[in-house]
């Protein structure tokens, strides 16, 4: 291999490295595949909780710089959620986990890396086994954990 084409070997992966450090999306793309399986497991985990009604297991998935979960202590989520009529949930399906993407507001959320979305169809008890609802969660990334926002 000629000297020549060494150097434009050289510069081309030069560029093509700046880019995933510069542009987000191709960099996200990536993470989002290597992160994938994580994030999926906390989104189980969570909507397992919930399944479950394990409402100490739903409060501690829940993002630590939440606003809900900065101004709740865990016995006053206890009280709201009796507060609210029972909506069990009878089956969920994760469909898609997307727009994985950087924390663009660190004044709000400074101890935020990462936000992504979490895309589910869940059948409530009281709905009928026919009545599908589709939700977007949010999850965000804390201290390199998985949370639900």
């Amino acid at each position: 291999m000629s000297k020549v084409v060494k150097i434009i070997i050289l510069v081309f992966a030069a560029l093509i490295i700046s880019g995933f450090v510069i542009w987000d999306v191709p960099r996200n793309k990536v993470e989002l595949f290597l992160e994938k399986d994580t994030i999926e497991k906390s989104a189980h985990a969570y909507l397992k909780a919930e399944m479950g009604k394990n409402s100490q297991q739903v409060y501690a998935l829940l993002a630590p710089s939440s606003d809900y979960k900065q101004t709740h202590s865990y016995e006053e989520f206890v009280k709201d959620i009796a507060g609210y009529p029972p909506t069990a949930i009878t089956t969920y399906k994760i469909i898609r986990i997307y727009r994985l993407r950087d924390n663009d507001n660190r004044q709000k959320y400074p101890g935020v890396e990462k936000f992504v979305q979490v895309e589910v169809e869940v059948t409530f008890k009281h709905s009928g086994p026919n009545s599908i609802y589709n939700y977007s969660f949010t999850f965000l990334k804390e201290k390199g954990k998985w949370y639900k926002g």
